[in-house]
């Protein structure tokens, strides 16, 4: 009777992992947290997933795919954008056709608002440097081997099969990937030091296509609590793009939130001033 009671309360401690959902403040309903296959295809995901899924083929060979055999993937996903909802369902249907195991696929469902931005119910991603979505972290024999980030840099079947055969390939948001390893190399008692920035805007600056990749970065780490990263990914961001409205709201968000509140009201007016001028040379 114990080991029956034992099963019944795993059975839905895992349907309940399974079906787990958030709703935005567009009251928006989304998946959240460990997800299926299953679930990303069906139900309110169901249009989309056919949509993109249901004319695509694959020109992965038969020799190639055997170099996918015995990959395992994590999929990070937010089934409320745009980029999930155009590569996911290819990349399942890619699996599907060259007769993987669809075991060695996981997926989890991350929100995309708030406390939570970009994060699962469990932190899933803490640690790991998922800073868009989708995100598919390939490895072999449990060592990440490589990833494709938010976009192919190629195409799909093309990207896959660098990953899989070792060869050159370089993940979208090279600037991200640097300030990240800069991070996990810091020793010092300090991050927040000029010096510091200086080192940091050095090796990242030329590696950013636009501001947005560290001014997500920043919001994810924030989410994670990881407070100084992300204030000097904020900030890193602030000096690398001076003059950028968007940046030096988002600093200033997080100095308000913080309850640092000269020091935000000295970015709002900043802000102010910017905004003001760009208005002047537009004839405002």
């Amino acid at each position: 009777m114990k080991n029956y009671l034992f099963l019944l309360c795993s059975f839905c401690f895992i349907s309940i992992g399974y079906s787990q959902n958030h709703t935005n403040k567009k009251g928006d309903t989304h998946l959240w947290g460990v997800t299926t296959i299953e679930a990303l295809s069906s139900g309110d995901y169901a249009e989309w997933h056919t949509e993109y899924s249901k004319d695509y083929k694959t020109n992965i060979s038969e020799e190639e795919t055997n170099l996918l055999d015995g990959l395992n993937v994590e999929i990070f996903v937010g089934t409320w954008c745009g980029d999930t909802k155009f590569l996911v369902p290819k990349f399942i249907e890619t699996w599907k056709q060259l007769g993987l195991d669809l075991n060695r696929l996981s997926i989890t469902a991350l929100h995309d608002e708030g406390s939570d931005y970009k994060q699962g119910p469990k932190k899933e991603t803490v640690g790991r440097n998922i800073h868009r979505v989708p995100t598919f972290v390939f490895s072999r024999s449990n060592k990440e081997i490589g990833r494709i980030v938010e976009r192919t840099v190629h195409d799909l079947d093309t990207d896959m099969m660098l990953i899989a055969k070792g060869d050159p390939y370089k993940e979208r948001y090279q600037g991200v990937v640097l300030l990240n390893d800069y991070f996990q190399k810091f020793e010092g008692d300090t991050l927040l030091t000029i010096e510091n920035y200086r080192s940091a805007m050095k090796l990242v600056r030329r590696e950013l296509s636009s501001s947005g990749e560290l001014n997500s970065m920043g919001y994810v780490l924030l989410a994670q609590g990881q407070l100084d990263q992300g204030e000097f990914t904020f900030r890193l961001n602030k000096y690398i793009y001076p003059y950028n409205p968007n940046i030096i709201d988002s600093y200033g968000e997080y100095l308000f939130n913080q309850e640092r509140y000269e020091e935000a009201l000295a970015q709002y007016l900043v802000l102010c001033q910017v905004v003001s001028e760009r208005m002047d040379l537009n004839g405002f």
